[in-house]
Formats: C-alpha cells, sequence, structure tokens
C-alpha cells in the first residue's frame, strides 16, 4: 500500500513539473511585445511605420524570465520599412540587427532573428 501511494505521489510530482514548465514557455506574442517595447525605447513605433515593415531582434533565449518579458528590452535591432518585398525586408532587418550586435559586443549572447513582416509573425522557436 505504501509503495502505491509513493508511485502516486511520484507521478503526480512529475505532472506538476511538465504543466510548470508548459506554463513558463515564451510565446511568440511575448517576443513581438518585447520587440515593440525595444523600438519604443529608441522612439520607434513599428505600428506606425509604412508597410513592407521588417523587424528583427537579437532575441537572448537562455535569459529570457518572465520578469524580462514584462520589462526588458532587446540590446540589439533591425528594421525596415517601404520596402520592396519580404526578401529585401528582411535582409535589411537582419543587417541592421547585426550592426547593432556587433557594435553593443553582444555576438555571444544572442542571435538576431526575424520577428515581424507587416503584422506577421515570423518568430521561429
Amino acid at each position: 500500500m505504501l509503495k502505491v501511494l509513493l508511485l502516486l505521489l511520484y507521478f503526480l510530482s512529475i505532472n506538476i513539473n511538465i504543466n510548470a514548465s508548459a506554463d513558463d514557455s515564451i510565446k511568440n506574442e511575448d517576443i513581438v511585445s518585447i520587440f515593440k517595447r525595444s523600438m519604443n525605447h529608441w522612439k520607434i513605433n513599428y505600428d506606425t511605420l509604412d508597410e513592407n515593415k521588417s523587424g528583427a531582434a537579437c532575441i537572448p533565449w537562455n535569459t529570457i524570465d518572465k520578469t524580462f518579458i514584462k520589462e526588458g528590452i532587446f540590446i540589439a535591432l533591425g528594421y525596415g520599412f517601404n520596402l520592396y518585398d519580404i526578401k529585401i525586408a528582411k535582409k535589411a532587418a537582419l543587417e541592421g540587427c547585426e550592426r547593432m550586435r556587433r557594435a553593443n559586443k553582444i555576438e555571444n549572447t544572442c542571435k538576431c532573428e526575424m520577428v515581424l513582416y507587416n503584422n506577421d509573425i515570423l518568430v521561429e522557436q
């Protein structure tokens, strides 16, 4: 009887840990929110940029936590607007992000990745 009870408690604790980590997962919408907050830090409102706009950020996946999601900003960003097509928009955003990443000497802490094209979320996790 004791063994059954211990097994039951063990399986319940595994289930609790699985659910806790599922609740702590980073959503693509969180990345978009951080990106837009980061742009606003530089006095740029992504939402008001002309169409065919794009945004990239150097995303530090290993250090994003609940506090970062609520208050943090990305150190390196890239963006473009009024661009010919998605290929050029991605190129402009990623190149800008890479330049800022090198200038801030954060090459080892994050990787520049696409976040948005117009209002389409391009984050890949």
